[in-house]
């Protein structure tokens, strides 16, 4: 999601365009007649992308959706995800659930000595097929290739208690010959907190008899249902059995984790002698299961994380949006409404008053106190022929509003046939192959000038158009925007951004079968706001213009 759009444009290229949900609109009012008074009010309020509440309202096309049941554009906020699966490495996994520690590439299962013409039958290694590192350079060795989560476990605890007796001086109330590993210290507090909860809340109804925690079982279901139908005499009155309290973990047995008195001076010694090389990085270490790892004789190899497929559905109407496949190597979609399967692709880019270079538009200093044109192009998606209206109000939001005029607000899109459909067929005029060899220049960042190919910009009539597509003429009559030094009143942010909002109305029709009837056509419609982002104002001091030389 594009948290704030308006801020970051500094380090944007321009133009762009950011399509607004229409989710943030939806408000609840308190009775009919704020209801109408709201409606009134919705219909003459004009879209200022300036205002903070639009600031996380806009998207580009890409990361929108849209619902064929409320026929409205779906943006991330106004969707809920559901997983879908899920991809576990556990014990179960066979091979190539393991990342490097080093470069986090995922890790091949490699045998040591492979007979000639025979299956390897051991010891396998874990290599890295990126940085070349492997599990042998830790003393990793694998019997067998599978279950290899169980063998790199029983290594690490072995390994851990070898530790843990060698050459420390314990204390008496310290029993370190139990290994330090961190998966066992959670497990033994995970039992001692079962047993807690157990003995202090007997009758909770979210706990399972095996003393899981557990809110959607039937079991648990049950309970609570018990709770209010079985209502005694006694229902209401507060128990006088006091229930008892927890206590924390006292032993090692019960979760209790003790740091070794020599654990600081080791790693001292061994940093002496190997040097800083043998410490590992900070990422390297916040990738690791556990922090304890600090030198690259430490290294584990990794497990993958978990990872899901997640399905998005409509939150009004709960209609699936998108849907991946349930398999979990596969990257296909079973359903997938994307908005720019729906919604027209929309581009600008200035329309030069001349083919000379000091006469052009820069996007990033557009000349102020004279009126530029813009070349606005539409793609149509649908296989069916669209009506757009386009809406600008007279001048763009914000203290010195620049004005804006479109000559043709509203033009027919084509349907988006094959391109060797019409190109193959000889009964069409010379005008529609024309629009034929035209759809190559859609989005074409080639620069175009006024009164090329002997066209001029008129009202009521486009610029040009193709196949699936149509350009129109957009005329910005920029006004001056003093620099930030030079207001004395004090500027907004980005007061020279120069924002065009557009309303985009859509009126097409859909062929619609019913049962027992013949197939009818009806007629659908789609509405929202489109910010295009043009470019940036220039003082007039950049531009090397005076205001007397502007007529």
């Amino acid at each position: 999601m594009l948290a704030n759009p308006t801020a970051i444009t500094e380090q944007m290229t321009f133009p762009y365009t950011y399509i607004s949900c229409p989710c943030t609109d939806v408000s609840v009012p308190a009775n009919k007649y704020l209801e109408h008074e709201a409606d009134d009010e919705e219909q003459e309020r004009t879209f200022d992308p300036r205002s903070p509440r639009t600031n996380y309202s806009l998207y580009p096309l890409d990361h929108l959706m849209y619902c064929e049941d409320c026929q409205q554009i779906r943006c991330p906020r106004c969707t809920i995800e559901e997983i879908v699966c899920c991809q576990r490495a556990t014990g179960g996994c066979q091979r190539n659930c393991f990342n490097c520690p080093v470069c986090l590439a995922p890790m091949t299962v490699n045998a040591l000595e492979v007979p000639d013409n025979q299956r390897p039958i051991g010891p396998f290694i874990l290599a890295c097929g990126y940085c070349h590192w492997t599990s042998q350079e830790v003393g990793i060795q694998l019997d067998k290739v599978t279950h290899m989560s169980a063998q790199l476990s029983k290594i690490f605890n072995k390994s851990l208690r070898e530790t843990s007796t060698k050459g420390l001086v314990p204390e008496p109330t310290i029993d370190l010959s139990t290994p330090d590993n961190p998966d066992i210290v959670f497990s033994n507090l995970k039992v001692f907190l079962k047993s807690q909860l157990n003995d202090s809340h007997p009758d909770n109804p979210m706990l399972t008899p095996s003393g899981d925690v557990n809110y959607s079982s039937p079991s648990s279901l049950a309970r609570i249902m018990s709770l209010y139908t079985n209502l005694g005499a006694g229902y209401g009155k507060k128990s006088a059995q006091k229930p008892s309290t927890m206590r924390e973990s006292v032993s090692l047995d019960e979760g209790l984790r003790l740091t070794s008195p020599n654990s600081d001076i080791d790693a001292i010694n061994k940093l002496r002698g190997e040097g800083y090389p043998s410490t590992i990085t900070p990422t390297q270490r916040s990738e690791q299961i556990h922090a304890t790892c600090n030198f690259a004789s430490d290294f584990r190899p990794i497990p993958m994380l978990l990872r899901t497929k997640r399905a998005n559905r409509c939150r009004a109407c709960r209609h699936i949006l998108v849907k991946p496949e349930t398999k979990v190597e596969s990257t296909r979609y079973r359903i997938r409404l994307i908005a720019l399967n729906y919604v027209p692709t929309m581009n600008i880019k200035p329309l030069h008053p001349s083919s000379l270079p000091h006469q052009r538009i820069d996007l990033n200093n557009i000349r102020p106190l004279q009126t530029s044109q813009f070349l606005l192009s539409l793609r149509n998606p649908l296989f069916d022929p669209v009506t757009v209206t386009l809406a600008t109000p007279n001048r763009t939001p914000g203290r010195r509003g620049h004005k804006v005029t479109i000559l043709c607000p509203q033009f027919d899109i084509a349907a988006n046939t094959d391109a060797w459909e019409e190109a193959l067929d000889t009964n069409k005029s010379s005008t529609r192959q024309k629009e034929v060899r035209s759809t190559k220049r859609f989005g074409d960042t080639r620069p175009e000038y006024v009164g090329q190919e002997g066209r001029v910009a008129e009202a009521g009539k486009v610029w040009d158009k193709g196949r699936n597509w149509t350009s129109v003429v957009v005329e910005v009559g920029v006004v001056d925007v003093p620099a930030a030094d030079d207001d004395d009143d004090g500027g907004e942010e980005d007061e020279d951004l120069l924002e065009i909002p557009t309303f985009v109305r859509m009126e097409w029709e859909v062929e619609v079968e019913e049962k027992g009837k013949e197939g009818g056509k009806e007629k659908r419609e789609l509405a929202y706001w489109v910010v295009l982002g043009v470019g940036r104002v220039g003082s007039i001091k950049e531009g090397g213009m005076t205001a007397s030389s502007v007529s």
